[in-house]
């Protein structure tokens, strides 16, 4: 769009300039007094080109607010600007292992220790660059709140968070919808199953499974005990108890964007002059520990229907990351704990036995023990909210390994897999995966996305994304408009900025609302925006032709009749 918006006004309405220079007409004396008895006097010709002069920055201002919004909202919904974001975070990675390499020379050359010494403060500009890029946007969002109830706006604030809210439990209810959709049809396959061995094996045949020996009847009976237990443990899905999850979460967010406030504004100094304190994403680390009690909530009733080993390395390595994307990687006590931790998660993902689960155990309670000492050293100066942010989630993964243990859906596909052929048991299980799939979509939904958009709500984003990312624009096109003095200045205002502004916009919203990532959701409103606007501009080239044909046809009717 952007590349359009530069020349709208300098194209538009250009006929009344050309045409009016009637040079390409017959030169006759009737026609010239004619002329000169419809040519715009010299101070017309100034106001017009004054108007046009204005129109033209309205628009190059409205297209550069555009411009200007994309990495504006991207930073203000999800506190990530993912491309840049992800480059800082790989450089710091490579300049922490750089750093670490020379630190563990047992002695070092002049150019070796200039060299550790450029490294470290490369560092610290890119954790304090990183740092800005995380907070932009919830700093925007909590001062943008502020100043809105400060003026009075309180009411309108409440309500267009609510309406936020609303949609975001929307979308919440939508993934469990078709979560339920594929869960009754396992439900339906499960039966079916059943019914069909009942009727084709022999019931008082005895079948050995995983150590435990019963009739083809005690399985099935198994069985049909096992899908009764999901059907309940489901409940905890239904849009009853999802609406009930989210007024808990609404309550213990309540306020959130005051904390940040005080957090930050409120202590301005201490903020901007301690980067410890805002090279880690601000919002999420206070939201950090009801996210984590939110999402075991969850979790917990979502493991009793189905958990494979495959769902544990996700979740464990989930929480790793976000522990990761907290640690100093400057400290070398942090980035050694890091490395203890992934390698004692990754022993837990490959290995299955009960002792050497134990094991496991004990090495992440070590690990748990040592980063006490490591959080409250004074060369790494975490702060508080960052060290209780790490600390929960030592704990998470501890409590993740600890009652990990097979879902009832991966129980009664052991059953029928010794009761089954090899080409029913495989029908089955591609089956059961989809319900699977679905399942755990819903649930990443509601305990991932919905806590970071209610999180991003309750701290103004809502009021910034409509109050700037809406008014702004459509504020520029007002002006635009209300600048235009003709009936065909205001249309061409309306095709060229107006329309793509608003297709553009309310697609952008509309992902915002739909919970999608602040890159696609903004990258899809620009993408709508500069599509729409091609077309509106041919519209307003062929409309500007006309005009300009019937223009010419009545001046040349002018002329004959003289």
């Amino acid at each position: 769009m952007e590349g359009k918006i530069g020349n709208v006004f300098e194209t538009q309405f250009r006929y009344a300039v050309r045409n009016n220079s009637y040079s390409s007409m017959p030169s006759n004396n009737t026609v010239s007094e004619s002329n000169q008895s419809v040519k715009p006097s010299i101070t017309t010709e100034v106001k017009e080109k004054s108007v046009n002069h204005i129109l033209r920055n309205s628009g190059i201002a409205a297209g550069i607010g555009v411009v200007l919004l994309a990495p504006v909202v991207m930073l203000a919904s999800k506190g990530k600007f993912p491309k840049l974001s992800n480059y800082l975070t790989k450089r710091l990675n490579n300049i922490s292992k750089k750093i670490e390499e020379l630190r563990e020379k047992p002695q070092m050359s002049k150019a070796e220790m200039a060299y550790l010494n450029s490294l470290q403060k490369s560092n610290k500009t890119l954790n304090s660059a990183k740092g800005l890029l995380l907070n932009s946007g919830p700093l925007k969002d909590v001062l943008f709140e502020k100043l809105l109830r400060k003026i009075g706006l309180g009411k309108v604030c409440n309500k267009i968070t609510g309406f936020f809210e609303k949609m975001a439990v929307k979308m919440t209810s939508i993934a469990y919808k078709k979560s339920n959709s594929a869960f009754v049809l396992m439900k339906d396959n499960f039966a079916q199953v059943n019914k069909n061995l009942l009727s084709s094996l022999d019931k008082s045949k005895v079948v050995t499974i995983n150590g435990v020996s019963k009739t083809v009847a005690e399985w099935l009976g198994t069985a049909n005990q096992k899908l009764s237990e999901i059907d309940t443990a489901y409940a905890a899905f239904r849009p009853q108890a999802v609406s009930k999850r989210y007024k808990w979460l609404r309550k213990q967010f309540n306020g959130l964007g005051d904390i940040v406030f005080d957090k930050t504004y409120g202590n301005l100094k201490k903020f901007l002059t301690t980067p410890k304190s805002w090279t880690s994403f601000i919002t999420e680390d206070l939201a950090a520990p009801t996210k984590i009690k939110f999402a075991r909530n969850i979790s917990n009733k979502k493991r009793i229907i189905t958990n494979t080993r495959s769902d544990v390395a996700i979740e464990l390595d989930k929480v790793v990351s976000n522990i990761e994307s907290s640690l100093d990687m400057t400290h070398k006590g942090s980035v050694d704990l890091l490395k203890r931790l992934k390698k004692t998660i990754s022993g837990f993902t490959s290995k299955d036995t009960p002792q050497q689960k134990e094991t496991i155990l004990e090495q992440i309670n070590a690990i748990i023990q040592d980063s006490a000492n490591i959080l409250n050293d004074s060369e790494a100066k975490y702060s508080s909210i960052t060290s209780k942010k790490i600390k929960k989630s030592l704990g998470n993964i501890r409590y993740i390994i600890s009652t990990d243990k097979k879902g009832k859906v991966e129980e009664l596909l052991d059953i029928y897999k010794h009761l089954l052929s090899k080409e029913d048991y495989a029908a089955l299980k591609k089956s059961v995966e989809k319900s699977r799939v679905a399942i755990n979509n819903a649930v990443d939904t509601e305990s991932d996305k919905f806590v970071d958009k209610m999180r991003d709500l309750k701290s103004g984003s809502a009021l910034s994304d409509v109050g700037i990312g809406l008014l702004f624009p459509l504020g520029s096109t007002a002006v635009a408009m209300s600048m235009a003095d003709t009936k065909e200045k205001k249309r061409s205002v309306g095709l060229n900025l107006g329309i793509p502004l608003l297709v553009g916009l309310a697609t952008s919203m509309v992902g915002t609302v739909a919970m999608l990532a602040a890159g696609p959701s903004m990258a899809l409103g620009l993408v709508t925006s500069t599509i729409t606007n091609q077309i509106c501009s041919r519209i307003d080239d062929r409309l500007k032709k006309r005009d300009a044909e019937k223009l010419l046809v009545q001046q040349n009717s002018g002329s004959t009749t003289i």
